[in-house]
């Protein structure tokens, strides 16, 4: 088995982490940061740019630069509606009720794109570890359903990474906070991130990690702060110019980027100046959007999502049935946590101050690597006690919610309920499993269903079937049904309608594992043409020195050679080729530098 990595996989940026001599380590990117911004380019078909190129690409290509993917991850077209107004670039319904991503003629699913972006990581990872990568730990919301977390584990195996554990982030950044301190007190971890937000309150006993309560909503995030900015500069521009521009791509690309740049800018500044010279052009002119924000006028702005947050903390508050004063520490996840506001009106919830020693974007990745640690059996002195964030059951007579599993439940787990046939003679039972937390089905998410079939014919009631639900450690679902008296039964890992089967997964990964040593070859013929031009250079620059021996007519024809071999390796297209020609260039500079001595 390779090494271990444990990843973030974030809505705006992603972090990898590893265990080296039982210490976690940041893998540093091949532009030499320590995030990588989870942003994929597929601008040109010949080449899939991933993280900071990609990013660079946003404005001029916003329609076919792929960001905050990580918000339709297990998510259908219908409930991703406010997802989709955020992005720039085209999602459309597929046939399976999923979100499909748009690019050209191609249509990609949520799972792919992430992908990309966890090959782009473990080709990081082991470029700065200096060994193969086959297995990881990543990261989730902690208010991810069954169906998100599935398609994250889908995405991970489509990467070619073997996912042992699907952990929740704010549960990560706890296992930081216990390998750091290991004090006993119970802390509250705000995980305010680029797409999600989250809050867990949990119990720390010197080497265990007991969560009390999760909650979170996973469509609130930075992103919703920046489009709040977003809406404010456009409507300064319309007051400015009298002009609509919300339906230009290009133009709103450039209000995100500066409403980020805001938005940091406004956490360490009072007051920050926006410029966007010629942002629209009409028959009058070019147009330029310059205009001041103060941070009274932002934090008005976000005060409602901001809210949002702290009432999450409370009922989470509520369902570990404790005080905010019963709280010891709050630690802070997520760049948008930076947020002054934010963080005030956290410390007034709680009561005191907040913990600042771990890096926002940093936490969570090492608190998943850490969980690596523990999975290999190099960390043996940590325990994590998590638990079910949502209510797990199966529709009922009268379209009823029965709760097998409540939430808040340890995992893993399993409950067994009894169940039977609601007419004469039926031979079917149809299981239709639900999560969530309302009294009706309709009002819960649907995470699939399946038949039993062969039911023995009778009155109705006679028939008794067993169904049995487990949770795993990662938080994903297995039903199975039995009939007791005949025997037949059915197993099954649920899986969402919008979600991938295992064929479907396989020849994604094939696909990956094609495009991966297409760019692994083609990274490698580039660096021996380098390799093969600086030789070449080289060479003519020896020549030159040694004019005086050779004779005009001699160095000629050496820089006609030399001119030659340089349109040869331009034009090369393979290895193979490359070998072939550097073995004739080789022959002959060393023939060239005989004639010298």
């Amino acid at each position: 088995m390779g090494k271990v990595i444990g990843i973030d996989l974030g809505t705006t940026n992603s972090v990898v982490s590893f265990m080296d001599r039982q210490e976690p380590a940041v893998v540093v990117n091949e532009e030499g940061s320590r995030v990588t911004p989870s942003v994929v380019s597929l601008t040109n078909p010949e080449e899939r740019l991933v993280g900071e190129p990609a990013k660079r690409q946003l404005v001029l290509h916003a329609d076919t630069t792929i960001h905050s993917v990580k918000r339709f991850m297990g998510k259908s077209f219908a409930d991703a509606q406010e997802d989709i107004a955020l992005v720039n670039y085209t999602v459309r319904e597929t046939p399976n009720g999923g979100c499909g991503i748009v690019v050209g003629d191609q249509t990609f699913s949520p799972q792919e794109i992430s992908a990309m972006i966890l090959q782009k990581l473990k080709a990081s990872a082991e470029d700065f570890i200096g060994e193969e990568v086959t297995d990881a730990v990543i990261t989730v919301p902690a208010y991810f359903t069954d169906r998100q977390r599935q398609a994250t584990r889908d995405a991970g195996l489509i990467s070619g990474l073997n996912v042992l554990r699907i952990i929740n982030e704010p549960t990560a950044a706890a296992l930081t906070y216990l390998k750091s301190r290991r004090e006993t007190c119970t802390v509250a971890v705000y995980d305010f991130g680029g797409g999600t937000f989250d809050v867990s309150i949990l119990d720390v006993e010197q080497d265990i990690a007991h969560v009390r309560a999760t909650r979170g909503n996973t469509a609130l995030g930075g992103a919703d702060v920046d489009w709040q900015l977003v809406e404010w500069l456009l409507e300064q521009f319309h007051q400015q110019h009298g002009l609509d521009v919300s339906d230009d791509k290009m133009v709103l690309q450039r209000l995100r980027d500066a409403a980020e740049r805001a938005k940091i800018e406004l956490s360490f500044s009072k007051e920050t100046e926006i410029n966007l010279p010629f942002l629209v052009s009409d028959t009058s002119g070019p147009k330029h959007l310059q205009v001041s924000i103060s941070r009274t006028v932002f934090e008005g702005l976000i005060e409602d999502l901001v809210n949002e947050t702290l009432e999450e903390c409370q009922i989470a508050l509520d369902e570990a049935g404790m005080q905010p004063s019963d709280v010891d520490e709050i630690i802070l996840v997520g760049g948008s946590s930076r947020i002054p506001m934010a963080q005030k009106l956290v410390q007034e919830l709680f009561g005191k101050g907040l913990n600042k020693t771990f890096n926002p974007d940093e936490v969570v990745a090492v608190g998943a690597s850490i969980q690596s640690g523990i999975l290999e059996g190099e960390i043996k002195s940590i325990t994590l006690l998590d638990v079910t964030n949502f209510s797990l059951g199966i529709e009922t007579e009268g379209r009823r919610f029965s709760k097998l599993i409540p939430k808040g439940t340890h995992i893993p787990t399993q409950r067994t309920q009894l169940v039977s046939t609601v007419t004469d003679n039926q031979t079917t039972v149809r299981i239709h499993v639900l999560q969530g937390e309302e009294a009706l089905a309709k009002d819960n998410v649907s995470l699939g269903e399946f038949e039993l079939q062969g039911v023995p014919p009778g009155a109705r009631g006679s028939a008794t079937i067993q169904v049995k639900f487990s949770i795993d450690s990662n938080g994903i679902v297995n039903v199975s049904a039995k009939e007791t008296s005949s025997g037949v039964a059915k197993e099954i890992t649920i899986k969402a309608p919008t979600s991938l089967n295992a064929d479907q997964i396989e020849t994604l990964r094939q696909e990956a594992d094609g495009y991966k040593d297409d760019a692994r070859s083609k990274r490698l013929l580039e660096d021996t043409q380098d390799e093969l031009l600086g030789i070449l250079s080289d060479t003519s620059k020896m020549a030159t020195e040694n004019a005086a021996i050779l004779g005009p007519a001699a160095l000629g024809d050496i820089e006609g050679t030399v001119n030659h071999f340089q349109l040869s390796v331009r034009n090369l297209t393979n290895s193979a080729e490359a070998e072939s020609l550097r073995a004739t260039i080789e022959d002959w500079i060393a023939s060239l530098e005989v004639s010298l001595q």
